[in-house]
This record gives C-alpha cells, structure tokens and sequence, in this order.
C-alpha cells in the first residue's frame, strides 16, 4: 500500500490524473484523528472546491494497542455514499441550519483512499463549541433532523443492508472496545452488557453512523456538516442514540450553572429526531427504540471513562465516577425513556 503524506501527495494527484502540476495545490495535515491519516488539499484553482484526503491507519493512534483493517476506508466510502443518496431523497427539511453530509470525488480503492469535499474555512468542531460554554440548540436540532433522515431513509432498506450490511468494523472499533472493555474492567457489568450486545445484533433495522458525535459535526452559521463515516453499517439505530446522547450528557454533567441550558440540546435533539422517525415508526416502536438508545446511553457513559477511548477532558477522579456511575445505573436498572435518565441526573 502506498502511504500518503504530505509531500508526496501531489505526485500521487498527478499520477491520477486529478491535477497536472503540483504547483496547482497546497497539501497540509489534518491532525485530531486517531484511525486515519488525513490531509487538507487546496487548489490554486479558485473554481474547484478543496478537498480532504483520507487514508486508513492500521493501528489506531491511541494509548492502549488498538488494531482494525485498514479495509474499513472502503466502509466509509460505501457508508457516505448511501448517506448522501438518502439525503438527496428526502422530502423533510433540515430545521434553521442546513445539515448535510460531503459529497465524494475521487477514489483509490487499492490504496484505501479517498478524497470529499473540504468543510468551508469558518466551520467549527462543535464539540469544541460546547466545551467552551456555547450550546446552540438549532445545531442540536440540526443533529436529530439529520440522525432522524438517515435511519428512517434507510429503514428495512434491503439493498443498503447488502452494501453495508457485515458488522465487522462496527465491532472492532465500536462493540469491542467499548462494551465489552467495559465488562472486563468491570466483571459485574457482564450480564447488561452481553444484553446490550444482544439488543444491537437484534434490532437491525437501517444505516447506523456508529461515530454520532460533537467532534464530528462541523458547524458555521449555515450549516451542520457530518464527518467520519468507517463504522457505518445496518444495524440498530439505538446504538448511534446512545452514542451521541452520551457526549452531551457528560456535557450536562459539567457544564454546572448552565446545566438547564445544556439539558435543552437533549431535549431539541430528541424532539427533532422523533419528528423524522414517526414517518416510519408506531408510537409504541419509538418508544422501544427510546429505550434501547437509553441502554446504549448507559453503555457509552460507562466507556467514556473505562473503555479502550476515555473521554480525554474527564481530567478529575469524582467527575469520572460521577460519570462512571450514571452510566452504570442507566446500564443496569433500565430506564424507561430520556425523561427518567434526567431524573436520575438530577438526584
């Protein structure tokens, strides 16, 4: 395999023939990922839009040893492919901010690379956003709409489940390191977890994201921009529930004197998301599937302290146990929906 960097990238966009001098871009590192390599190509050209190129990593740059095949790049490019065909499908309207996903232009399947389209120079992480105290509950809103579109557009969707359908890359970089880390730091959680792994082989029902979070959404004033697509497969939407609602649960947890404030981005994300998934579901079905995500909520709160990816700003020992320990009861005495889980926040 030939592996990109920075300097050889232009040689590698002529010999594709994307570019013909390699005066006619700028090539730089992207850096924050863990499982890939990513560049950020700009082109003299003011007509052509920037890209970002990406190569899988075979090792993943975190502490703890944590391999996956690098085949998972072909998941992400088949993965954002049908994202961008349900999108372009649906009738619904994105709420207040345009939210969308990058369109492809260039593939090298032997080298397990691809190249999509540059998120506008003003876009932000919006994680770093709620970090810094901002909680802009249209981006929220945004999220769910978008959440919403993906699993309902795909919903029993036999030909997404043939092209997305092995759960191989979800386990490696998802079920494992997450779930049943969890369960061997914590002998006791064996029995909701083995349950929680069942639940997510069970319910499979659409396109599942599987890296649903604030470091992956973008934003400016426009628009709301998903990232990261390598774990998508055809599973349950609960997991993707889950996981995204655990990212802003820690953030309520610490976000002190403007928990109500933060408290309200779960609400808007849930109200917008249930919207799009009536289209497709009974009240009785939205209900199970608030349920389930509510597991996997648990699940995610436990991992993000004790799993091979720990949450990198839970620096304090109370905070992580206070974490830790919602987690675990939302894992192990079930909850009826979002509702009770911020009953049990506020106790």
């Amino acid at each position: 395999m030939f592996v990109l960097e920075v300097e050889s990238t232009p040689e590698y966009l002529i010999r594709h023939q994307v570019i013909a001098d390699p005066a006619e871009v700028c090539v730089s590192l992207l850096t924050g990922g863990v499982s890939n390599r990513v560049l950020l190509v700009e082109f003299s050209d003011p007509a052509r839009e920037n890209w970002v190129i990406k190569q899988a990593r075979d090792r993943l740059a975190v502490e703890q040893e944590w391999l996956c095949s690098v085949e998972r790049v072909i998941r992400e490019m088949d993965t954002l492919r049908i994202c961008n065909e349900v999108i372009q499908s649906t009738q619904s309207v994105s709420p207040n901010l345009q939210a969308v996903v990058p369109a492809i232009h260039f593939e090298d399947r032997e080298n397990f690379v691809y190249a999509m389209t540059a998120a506008p120079a003003d876009c932000r992480e919006w994680k770093r956003d709620l970090l810094d105290g901002s909680a802009d509950p249209q981006v929220a809103e945004a999220c769910g709409w978008l959440l919403g579109v993906l699993h309902s557009g795909s919903w029993n969707a036999d030909d997404v489940q043939q092209r997305i359908g092995s759960t191989e890359f979800f386990d490696d970089l998802r079920l494992d390191p997450y779930y049943r880390q969890i369960a061997r730091v914590h002998p006791e959680l064996q029995a909701p977890v083995a349950n929680l792994l069942e639940l997510n082989e069970t319910h499979r029902h659409c396109l599942v994201h599987g890296d649903y979070s604030p470091k992956n959404i973008l934003v400016n004033d426009q628009s709301v921009i998903l990232l990261d697509f390598e774990v998508g497969h055809f599973g349950d939407p609960a997991f993707d529930l889950g996981f995204f609602l655990a990212h802003l649960h820690i953030k309520t947890m610490i976000a002190g004197e403007k928990f109500d404030e933060y408290a309200r981005l779960i609400d808007r994300f849930w109200e917008a998301y249930a919207k799009v998934m009536a289209g497709v579901l009974q009240d009785d079905e939205l209900k199970a599937l608030e349920r389930r995500a509510c597991l996997n909520l648990g699940g995610c709160l436990v991992a993000r302290v004790d799993g091979k990816s720990p949450v990198e700003y839970l620096t304090g020992e109370e905070i992580k146990r206070i974490v830790r320990q919602a987690g675990w009861e939302i894992l192990t005495s079930p909850q009826e929906g979002l509702a009770s889980v911020r009953t049990l926040m506020l106790n």
